[in-house]
Order: structure tokens, then C-alpha cells, then sequence
């Protein structure tokens, strides 16, 4: 959602973006009130913010990363020639009389088609919140292609959404999926 205070909203656009390496990722900051400016930050994995960059009608290209303010009130950051490492969480920023920052846009830069998989089994099942009889077992993805938001799991078939997906320090997207299996059948 949307970022509001004095009657200013700031929100960004995609929620999340997939490019391949060397392509150029575009992100939209989109602001309710006037502004001059945003500014941009890159979420690092330890949760802190580095400013990247402002868009402006004067802002200059700081290496690889472009601002520029396309409208009355919508700016861009544009990423050239992004690579793995650019992978991350971006946040536009505007400073009032209290400072707003977008719902932030996941950008994810990867060539891969398929996620690597590995399935962590329980060494204990005996789990006082689990279902009765129920075994969990949990899917780990590293590398996950754009669009991949489900598992199918066999046998038996069944279908699990994609979760918790987060960015490592190498650019790589991780995420989990879970599944529960009958005693019967584990």
C-alpha cells in the first residue's frame, strides 16, 4: 500500500520486476502531492537502506543508476546493464515535514529457468502445534525464476504456494514452500 502524511501519498510501481542480466530495469515512484524530487535507497540484506540516487528535473546518472522525474508527479530510477548483485528491494523516498518511502519494488536479475530444489525432512515430527499425524516437509528454492509461485509435489500431487521469498547478499532470490504428509504415507 501506499505511504501517506499532510495529504501526500507515495507508492511505487511494479510491486516486483524480473530482468534478465545486462538488461536495464526501469522502477516508477508515483507521488499525490508536489514534490521535486524522491530520492532512491537499496535495501541491503541486513535490512539497512544505501541511498543510490535522486530523480529530479536536474539529477546527473551516479554510475549506473538514472533518476529522472517524468511527470508532475511520477519519477524513475533506471538501472543499466543490471546484473545479479542489483537484485534487491528499492525504495523511493520524499521529505516533508515527515519523511515517506514507497511500498518498495523487488527487482530480481536472474537468466535462470528453473530454481535449484532441496527438501529439508523433519528430524523430529513430534511438534505440540502440528496437525495430528501430519508430517511437515518443507521445499527450499534457491535461484527462483521469474513467476514461479507454486510446487507440485509427488507423489500425490499436491499443489503449495511459493513463500517467504527473500534476496541473499549474492543477488540470489530464496524462497520456501511447505507441504504436510500423512504418517501413513512418510
Amino acid at each position: 500500500g501506499a505511504a501517506s502524511a499532510e495529504g501526500t501519498s507515495i507508492w511505487q510501481s511494479p510491486a516486483q520486476l524480473s530482468v534478465l542480466p545486462g538488461e536495464t530495469a526501469k522502477l516508477s515512484c508515483h507521488i499525490s502531492g508536489h514534490s521535486s524530487y524522491v530520492n532512491w535507497y537499496k535495501e541491503k540484506p541486513d535490512g539497512s537502506l544505501r541511498w543510490i540516487c535522486q530523480s529530479s528535473n536536474y539529477s546527473s546518472p551516479v554510475g549506473k543508476y538514472s533518476g529522472r522525474r517524468e511527470t508532475w508527479c511520477e519519477f524513475s530510477l533506471a538501472i543499466l546493464s543490471a546484473q545479479r548483485e542489483d537484485s534487491a528491494v528499492y525504495y523511493c523516498s520524499f521529505f516533508g515535514l515527515h519523511p515517506l518511502f514507497g511500498n518498495g519494488t523487488r527487482l530480481v536479475v536472474t537468466d535462470a529457468t528453473q530454481p535449484e530444489l532441496s527438501i529439508l525432512v523433519p528430524v523430529d515430527a513430534e511438534e505440540p502445534e502440528q496437525p495430528p499425524e501430519k508430517i511437515p516437509l518443507l521445499c527450499h528454492l534457491r535461484d527462483l525464476p521469474a513467476g514461479w509461485d507454486t510446487v507440485r509435489w509427488q507423489p500425490g500431487g499436491d499443489v503449495t504456494r511459493v513463500m517467504m521469498a527473500s534476496i541473499d547478499e549474492r543477488g540470489v532470490l530464496r524462497a520456501w514452500s511447505i507441504t504436510w504428509v500423512s504418517a501413513e504415507r512418510w
